[in-house]
């Protein structure tokens, strides 16, 4: 009996110390590093005044899906100008000389020719479906825009009556001349039988030929601010409008 206490004393302290060095030992460790993930690329965004990969760009601006207009330049006040573009989706970006946003405004579709400016600074424009008047901010004039009787195939054409300076905005359709008053009243329908014409919109400027930096023909070419400097305005195939030194 006594030799049997002893075996249980002795099996009992060898545990104890097994127990003891086994989580001695364990305490010792070092926890496992679980490596962290690594970090996100960042996203290449072309900001606007950031003329990254711009082959020399002043500024780039983003557009959704890239220009589908000649960009134009308008007044924007007595002493300064503004550019307007349309992208794929319809939107009409209005740009400050510095490639800042102005404002930006949905169409319901492409511009037709392009955008002519009265001497109140109104902009005049029209889409296959609508006429449209607006003013350098964006806002409609009062009588537009205004649904057309016929799909428009040919731009706003703008004249003025010389006896009473009355403005004038004329829109062609496949069949007929509209007429119409500053206020967008319509005036007149003329049926005509209508000849094929040759497709005269853009600016003068941008009849250019081998424009440099890779621009396409929607291009702008002529002056920006108030300086004598020429600049040269183009959409590139990344969907962004870019500002050159022409």
């Amino acid at each position: 009996m006594r030799n049997l206490v002893i075996v249980i004393s002795l099996v009992f302290i060898a545990i104890v110390a097994v127990s003891y060095f086994y989580f001695s030992n364990l305490a010792e460790k070092q926890p496992t590093q679980i490596p962290a993930p690594p970090a996100a690329a960042a996203s290449v965004d072309i900001a606007l005044s950031d003329p990254r990969d711009g082959n020399g760009a002043l500024w780039a601006y983003a557009l959704n899906g890239g220009s589908t207009s000649h960009p134009s330049v308008h007044q924007y006040s007595d002493s300064s100008r503004f550019i307007l573009v349309q992208d794929a989706y319809h939107i009409l970006h209005a740009i400050s000389p510095e490639g800042r946003k102005l404002w930006n405004a949905q169409l319901p579709g492409p511009i037709v020719d392009r955008v002519s400016q009265l001497p109140d600074r109104s902009l005049v424009f029209t889409t296959a479906e609508r006429l449209y008047r607006i003013d350098t901010e964006g806002d409609p004039l009062p009588g537009f825009s205004l649904k057309l009787p016929q799909q428009a195939t040919q731009g706003a054409v703008i004249s003025r009556q010389s006896a009473d300076d009355a403005v004038r905005i004329q829109v062609g359709t496949s069949s007929q001349d509209l007429t119409y008053d500053g206020r967008g009243q319509l005036l007149r329908r003329q049926t005509i039988r209508r000849n094929a014409r040759t497709d005269d919109r853009g600016n003068a400027d941008s009849a250019f030929t081998d424009l440099p930096h890779g621009c396409g023909p929607l291009a702008y070419v002529g002056p920006l601010r108030s300086d004598d400097q020429r600049y040269l305005l183009c959409g590139k195939s990344d969907g962004n409008l870019y500002c050159f030194l022409y």
